[in-house]
């Protein structure tokens, strides 16, 4: 699996020509469909910063750069042109997570995904520095229900069943 906060500042290079197009800026997920939508880029275009990659144009998503199939594959692309509920990562992270019993489970540190098919996992949640060095980070697998608010998210209590430490990655 994947982390979404190192795509972040990673090139993405179209296979055919090895030619840059940009870098990776945000990711646009669905959490209703458990999916990666899109990828905007940094440096696409000096016109518009919503430039971008639909998921089902990536061929890879590599340690050190994403790869495209071809530089067509670059569009505009806004949230308001997805359908269902989509977000920005970088909205998502570190919030707050609360059970919906009033349950802290800590900040969501990252978002896990299936590099190849684009598939959410899992949350990574943390619960500060001191206790993430000592004990480490939990994983959570992506909850079917969830409430997102602008500083919050809500999942249901019978995730906190589900919280397993980072060293056994699901």
């Amino acid at each position: 699996m994947r982390k979404m906060r190192d795509l972040f500042g990673l090139p993405v290079l179209i296979t055919g020509t090895g030619a840059q197009i940009g870098e990776v800026q945000e990711v646009i997920i669905d959490l209703e469909q458990a999916a990666v939508r899109g990828i905007i880029l940094a440096g696409a275009n000096w016109f518009t910063n919503d430039q971008g990659i639909v998921f089902e144009d990536v061929s890879s998503v590599g340690r050190d750069a994403v790869m495209v199939r071809a530089a067509y594959a670059l569009q505009e692309l806004t949230l308001a042109m997805m359908t269902g509920t989509v977000n920005y990562v970088r909205d998502l992270l570190d919030k707050q997570m609360f059970s919906d019993a009033g349950l802290s489970l800590g900040i969501l540190a990252d978002v896990l995904f299936d590099g190849i098919t684009g598939e959410i996992k899992a949350y990574e949640l943390s619960d500060g520095l001191i206790t993430d060095l000592l004990y480490g980070r939990r994983i959570m697998p992506l909850p079917q229900a969830q409430v997102v608010s602008h500083d919050k998210l809500i999942v249901p209590d019978t995730m906190t069943n589900l919280l397993i430490p980072e060293s056994k990655e699901l």
